[in-house]
């Protein structure tokens, strides 16, 4: 948090790493650590479940920013549509390289948790299914 206030209060230095440190500090000030916490274990979780549903590393790593960043409501706005009279909503893209700064600093954060958590859900899963199993060829057995 302190080294995300100390690059955005920077004047001079890359701005995709202003605009990176700008929406941690959004995040932090909007959205409950333990959703971030919770949000970003369950997106390596999903990684390591279906890794075919994100093409590259990379791609994932942004859509672990954009799901984290869903959490805060200040990257929505309003504006008015004169056509209809009413207010409807925008919602403000991030850059891709600020996108890809803010996944990086995400995944290096979460991924050594995540990818452990990932991993005792599926030794969970499979003694589950031995469980089951055992079970199934004790009643073939009574047969």
């Amino acid at each position: 948090m302190s080294d995300a206030r100390a690059i955005s209060d920077r004047r001079v230095g890359n701005r995709y790493e202003r605009s990176a440190a700008r929406e941690i500090l959004n995040i932090a000030a909007d959205a409950a650590p333990h959703d971030i916490v919770k949000t970003a274990l369950a997106m390596f979780m999903m990684w390591r479940d279906k890794p075919g549903r994100f093409s590259t590393d990379a791609a994932f790593r942004m859509q672990l920013a954009r799901r984290v960043r869903a959490l805060s409501s200040r990257h929505r706005g309003s504006v008015y549509d004169h056509s209809t009279g009413r207010q409807r909503p925008i919602y403000r893209e991030m850059t891709p390289k600020a996108g890809a700064i803010l996944g990086h600093r995400l995944a290096m954060g979460f991924g050594l948790a995540g990818l452990q958590l990932a991993e005792l859900e599926e030794r969970e899963r499979k003694q589950a299914q031995q469980s089951r199993q055992s079970i199934m060829d004790a009643i073939k057995e009574l047969k």
